[in-house]
C-alpha cells in the first residue's frame, strides 16, 4: 500500500504571544503598547526611551549607598563604582535620545527580553523610591534637619533678611552651629586656617575638633559662611521664616511633586504610566529632595523653560527666574541659545536672554547695590574659594588615591574641553533632540574639580519628561507665521486643550 506522503515545512521560531490573557507578562501592557502599527510607532519608540531612562536611574540609586561601607574593602578602587554608576547612567540617557532608524523601529514590535527585565528592576527599585518619598513626608512635619549647608545658610539668610540685615556680609556658619543642630560634617571644609595645606578631605574626628575650637574663637576660616547662591535660593525661604518655621523641606517637596504633576499633564496618556513608575523610581532626586538640595527648584524652572520654548515670554521667565537661584542653571544658557537660534533665529536668541538676564538682574539688583562685593564674593564662591576637591567624575580616583592629584587648571582644561564638546555636540541634535541639554548641560561637570553626584541627579527625569511631552513626528506641525501653543497647562484663546510640545524640529517660529 502506498503511503500518503506527509510534506514537512521548516518553520522559524515562534513568536511569543503577547496577547492578552495568554501571556504572563500581560500586566505590561500598562507600558508597553500592544499597537504595533506604523501609525502606533512614536508611542512604541517613546516607551523603548523610557526603559533607558528607568536604567539610568537603576544604576544612580546604589550611589546613594553609603560609600564608607565599602571603601575599607575596595580601598582605592573604591572609587570606580561611582565612576562606573554615574558614568553608565550618563550612557543610558544617551542612548534615550540616540537616534533610530526606520528600519530598527520596524523591526520593534514587543518589548524584548531586556527591556521587560529592567522594567521589572525599576519597578524593584521604586521601592526605595517610595521610602524616600515617606522620610520626605514624615521630615517634613518634624525639626529641620540641616544636613545640606547650603540650604541651612539660605534658610539662615531668609532669616537674617527679615532682621533687615544683608545676608551676604552677616552670613555666619557659627551662628547656625550655634542655635540649630548641624552636624559638623554637614558643612562645606575650606583649605584654610587648620585645614591648610592639604588635599584630603577632613575626617570626622578633625571636623568635631575644628569647630570646637571655632565656637570658642569666634571664628571659623575652616568653613564656608558665604551665600553662595544667587538671591532666589533664599528669597523663595522667607514666607518660612516668616512664621519662624525653619524646616524648609516641604518646599523642595512641593518642587519635586509639582515637576511630577507637569509631566502628568503634558506628556501622551499612554506616556503616564511611566511618568509616575520613573518619578517614583528616581531614588536619587529623592534623596537630594529630602535633603533640601537647591538642584530640586532650579530643575523645575529648567524643565519649565524648554517645555514652554515656543512662547518667548514664558520661557524667558522661567529662564530668568532659574539664572536667579542657582548657578548651575547658568551652565544651560549656551544651550538655550543654540536651540533658540537654531529654531528660531538668532534675533530671537538676544531677545529672549535680554529678557532672561533682566529678569536674573532684577531679583539680584537690591544686593548688588546692598554691597556690591559681598554679592560678587558670595557668588564666585563656588568657585573662588578653595574648597576641598570631592565628587563622583574623574577627581574621585585622586581623592582615593588611585591617582595623584593634578593641579586645579588640569580639571578646569578637561572641564572647559568638555563643554565645547557637549556644545558642538547640541549645535547638532537640538532640532530634533532639544531635551539632550538636560544631560549635556551638566555632563562637563564631571570632570571638574569638584563633581558632586547631586548635579547629576536631576538630568534623566527631566530629560524623559522633555522627551514624552513632544508631537509624535506622525503629527508633525507645520511651520505658522505666529509662535504655536506648547503645553497644555495654559489656556489657549480657542481651544479647551492644547496640543503637546511639537517636535522642535517641526516647527519655525518667524518673529
Amino acid at each position: 500500500m502506498e503511503q500518503p506522503s506527509v510534506v514537512t515545512q521548516t518553520t522559524g521560531p515562534k513568536e511569543k504571544d503577547y496577547t492578552p490573557g495568554r501571556n504572563p507578562w500581560k500586566w505590561m501592557r500598562l507600558f508597553f503598547t500592544e499597537d504595533v502599527s506604523p501609525d502606533n510607532s512614536p508611542v512604541v519608540e517613546l516607551q523603548r526611551r523610557a526603559v533607558w531612562i528607568g536604567l539610568a536611574l537603576i544604576l544612580q540609586a546604589p550611589n546613594e549607598i553609603d560609600h564608607n561601607s565599602y571603601m575599607p574593602y575596595l580601598k582605592s578602587f573604591g572609587s570606580l563604582v561611582p565612576f562606573v554608576l554615574i558614568g553608565g547612567s550618563f550612557i543610558a540617557m544617551v542612548m534615550a535620545f540616540r537616534p533610530t532608524s526606520l528600519k530598527q523601529q520596524a523591526r520593534q514590535r514587543q518589548p524584548h527580553r531586556w527591556q521587560r527585565v529592567l522594567l521589572i528592576l525599576t519597578l524593584l527599585v521604586t521601592i526605595a523610591g517610595g521610602i524616600e518619598f515617606g522620610r520626605s513626608v514624615v521630615m517634613s512635619f518634624l525639626p529641620p534637619q540641616f544636613s545640606n549647608d547650603g540650604t541651612s545658610l539660605d534658610t539662615n539668610a531668609a532669616v537674617l533678611l527679615l532682621q533687615g540685615r544683608n545676608p551676604y556680609t552677616d552670613s555666619n556658619m557659627l551662628d547656625l552651629a550655634r542655635h540649630f543642630p548641624i552636624q559638623p560634617n554637614w558643612t562645606t571644609p575650606l583649605e584654610r586656617g587648620q585645614f591648610a595645606n592639604r588635599l584630603d578631605y577632613p575626617t570626622l574626628v578633625e571636623f568635631q575638633t575644628v569647630l570646637d575650637t571655632d565656637l570658642k574663637a569666634g571664628t571659623a576660616p575652616e568653613f564656608e559662611s558665604k551665600i553662595s547662591y544667587p538671591a532666589l535660593s533664599f528669597l523663595t525661604l522667607v514666607p518660612f521664616a516668616l512664621f519662624n518655621d525653619y524646616n524648609v523641606l516641604p518646599f523642595y517637596l512641593l518642587s519635586y511633586l509639582l515637576l511630577v504633576a507637569i509631566a502628568w499633564k503634558v506628556v501622551r496618556p499612554e506616556m503616564r504610566m511611566w511618568v509616575l513608575l520613573l518619578a517614583m523610581a528616581n531614588v536619587s532626586m529623592w534623596s537630594s529632595t529630602v535633603g533640601g538640595n537647591l538642584d530640586i527648584f532650579y530643575t523645575l524652572l529648567i524643565v519649565m523653560v524648554w517645555l514652554l520654548r515656543d512662547r518667548r515670554w514664558y520661557s524667558a521667565i522661567f529662564l530668568g527666574l532659574a539664572l536667579a537661584s542657582k548657578q548651575i542653571a547658568w551652565f544651560f544658557i549656551p544651550f538655550y541659545i543654540i536651540m533658540v537660534a537654531r529654531q528660531y533665529g538668532l534675533k530671537e536668541s538676544i531677545y529672549r536672554l535680554a529678557i532672561a538676564g533682566s529678569i536674573g538682574l532684577a531679583i539680584n539688583l537690591p544686593f548688588i547695590l546692598w554691597n556690591p562685593q559681598a554679592w560678587i564674593a558670595g557668588i564666585l564662591a563656588p568657585v573662588a574659594d578653595p574648597m576641598f576637591p570631592m565628587g563622583v567624575g574623574i577627581i574621585n580616583f585622586s581623592v582615593t588615591h588611585l591617582l595623584p592629584f593634578f593641579p586645579k587648571w588640569v580639571y578646569s582644561v578637561l572641564e572647559g574641553g568638555a563643554m565645547i564638546a557637549s556644545l558642538v555636540w547640541y549645535w547638532r541634535i537640538c532640532k530634533k533632540f532639544p531635551e539632550a541639554a538636560m544631560l549635556l548641560a551638566v555632563l562637563p561637570l564631571f570632570f571638574a574639580w569638584r563633581s558632586l553626584a547631586s548635579y547629576f541627579y536631576c538630568a534623566a527625569f527631566p530629560l524623559f519628561i522633555l522627551m514624552a511631552a513632544r508631537v509624535p513626528s506622525s503629527k508633525k506641525l507645520r511651520p505658522k507665521q505666529t509662535t504655536p501653543s506648547t503645553v497644555s497647562f495654559l489656556p489657549d484663546r480657542n481651544e479647551g486643550v492644547l496640543p503637546a510640545v511639537p517636535t522642535a524640529a517641526s516647527v519655525r517660529v518667524y518673529s
